[in-house]
């Protein structure tokens, strides 16, 4: 072999190693896409403190309608709501009457009042739900009810329990 046709081998096999016989810190890169996906929906939480609440006894005369002792009941709205739809995040409330044995207090005897971002007062019914609080866009929704009792002359001795359901809605 000739001195002329080994150089020219050795060329070739320096062009076909190429890249691999450089010298100092050679680097690669490469890009590849990650697609992310999250679906949200409606959601709505609600709590209510305390639980319970209780009215005293009190001298109908002198006292027409009693404060709970428990006042003010803290209500928090949570709502996560679609943007575009029409409808507002509601809050709603319904209750039986109070009751006694056979006794009863209806329940339009129990109203409150409410202060707070969107919370409306009213009077409790067994019948409807009444409004508590609307609102048209996501967030949270603090906001204070105080209950009262009215205190009539007419109603039975004794012991009287019911209870009230809220239902929060988020479109």
């Amino acid at each position: 072999m000739t001195r002329r046709a080994s150089a020219h081998i050795l060329l070739l096999f320096a062009l076909a190693l190429g890249p691999t016989m450089t010298t100092g810190d050679a680097k690669a890169a490469t890009t590849a896409p990650l697609n992310i996906n999250y679906t949200l929906v409606a959601r709505a939480t609600l709590n209510l403190t305390p639980a319970t609440i209780n009215f005293p006894d009190g001298d109908p005369t002198s006292l027409p309608s009693v404060a709970a002792t428990e006042n003010p009941v803290v209500v928090t709205a949570k709502i996560r709501k679609d943007p575009s739809a029409a409808l507002l995040a509601t809050l709603v409330c319904q209750g039986g009457p109070l009751v006694s044995g056979g006794d009863q207090i209806p329940s339009s005897g129990i109203t409150w009042t409410a202060t707070g971002t969107g919370f409306t007062g009213g009077t409790l019914s067994s019948a409807t739900p009444q409004q508590v609080g609307n609102w048209t866009t996501s967030g949270t929704y603090i906001g204070n009810l105080n209950f009262r009792l009215a205190n009539l002359w007419t109603y039975a001795i004794g012991s009287y329990t019911g209870s009230i359901t809220y239902t929060l809605t988020a479109p």
